[in-house]
């Protein structure tokens, strides 16, 4: 393990937690877990002295934080992610609007709220959506969603409608995300508020597009995209902010499966999804491309011997390795597309698994440099502690969250 210079900025910690995105216009549309703010990507880009010259590059958009953020700033930024309900999110953040024209589909929409129509879908859904959304429920929500699809109007504004209807979803469904994971409850709210909820939802946004005012150039997108196989030309980028997964074995095809198989995927799509994404979670089994001149780093040929020897979950140690893999290859395509001088900056978080530490800053720092970037330093911004099922057998030992920091010669 090479050494790294480590700078402390706890100033930052609370840039790298999505709570403050809650408050933010525009931002708080639709928020992932996980999440960055849009502070930790205006520091970057008054560090880097970055402007409409420049283009950034965020090959996991989740959300689409860097790409708003960015436009706040005024320079121009692509993002990507196999997600496609991460691409409806980013798109409608950005999107150019004239609200004229979305007041009056909005009132074309209060007009279709009929609770007494809501009887039977107009179509069959999967059975986790079946199951989340019960009953009249699922036919509430697939009555609005079909009125939303026949709105006369653009597609970026039937995608505002879309992304405000599916962000009501987790006030009403039976399935709700908790950490990586679907947890089943008794919602404490009935099919008859959902207009009221639709109509509060659709308000705020309509509400924020009147109170920001941001750059109306067509110069932030999003597209679905592979980090592994990324579609741009080399040399396009000037710098790159984005956080991979973390090795957590969070899903977010399971944590957001009803929202992706109630508006996007088949349950055989949602799955070829989950099977193609980063090696963060045990059920993720890629393709990648090509990988001969990869060097394991010593230090993760150390932390898998160890977990082989006592990880009850026999999957975890492939997953690790898989992990490293998939981030040595994300980082050469951003090597590949990034311009001379470019800045990179993850966001990562450590871990530890059956009481070791997995150091994910140093490891990744070390993969950039092995494919020929310059590790600049390791912003270390947070200290967590692990979770309740570890800090019970093995004691509270804080992992901490950095942003790695990498040049491209």
């Amino acid at each position: 393990m090479l050494n790294y210079a480590v700078e402390e900025r706890t100033e930052w910690r609370r840039w790298v937690t999505p709570k403050n995105l809650h408050e933010k216009p525009v931002h708080r549309w639709f928020v992932f877990p996980h999440s960055f703010t849009s502070e930790l990507v205006h520091a970057l880009i008054d560090e880097w002295g970055l402007d409409r010259r420049d283009r950034i590059l965020d090959p996991f958009v989740g959300a689409g934080t860097t790409l708003l953020a960015a436009k706040e700033k005024g320079v121009p930024a692509t993002g990507y992610d196999l997600l496609p309900l991460s691409i409806l999110a980013a798109n409608t953040k950005v999107a150019n609007y004239n609200l004229l024209r979305l007041e009056r589909g909005w009132e074309s929409l209060k007009g279709a709220l009929k609770p007494n129509e809501w009887l039977e879908p107009a179509k069959r859904y999967p059975e986790l959506v079946q199951k989340a959304l019960p009953g009249r429920m699922l036919a509430a929500f697939d009555a609005i969603a079909g009125k939303i699809a026949h709105l006369s109007c653009s597609k970026e504004e039937r995608n505002f409608f879309r992304l405000a209807l599916l962000a009501i979803i987790p006030q009403f469904s039976h399935a709700v995300a908790t950490g990586g994971w679907l947890k089943w409850i008794e919602p404490k709210i009935d099919v008859e508020f959902l207009p009221e909820a639709f109509k509060g939802r659709l308000e705020m946004m309509l509400g924020d597009l009147y109170q920001v005012k941001l750059p109306r150039r067509a110069e932030w997108q999003a597209r679905q995209a592979d980090a592994r196989y990324l579609p741009d030309n080399d040399e396009t980028y000037s710098a790159v902010i984005t956080s991979p997964p973390y090795p957590n074995r969070h899903d977010y095809t399971r944590v957001f499966g009803v929202e992706l198989m109630f508006d996007f995927l088949n349950w055989e799509d949602t799955r070829r999804i989950r099977y193609q994404s980063i090696q963060s979670h045990p059920e993720a089994h890629p393709l990648r491309p090509e990988t001969k001149e990869y060097r394991r780093p010593e230090m993760l040929k150390k932390v898998i011997e160890e977990l082989n020897e006592v990880a009850k979950d026999i999957r975890i140690p492939a997953m690790i390795d898989g992990y490293f893999l998939d981030i040595y290859i994300c980082l050469r395509e951003m090597m590949r597309v990034c311009k001379s001088g470019a800045r990179i900056a993850l966001v990562v978080g450590n871990a530890q698994y059956y009481g070791l530490p997995l150091p994910v800053d140093e490891l990744t720092a070390e993969l950039g440099e092995q494919i020929g970037l310059t590790c600049d330093k390791i912003v270390a911004v947070r200290y967590r502690g692990n979770s309740a099922q570890q800090m019970g057998k093995y004691g509270r030992n804080p992992s901490r969250e950095s942003v790695v920091i990498f040049r491209k010669k």
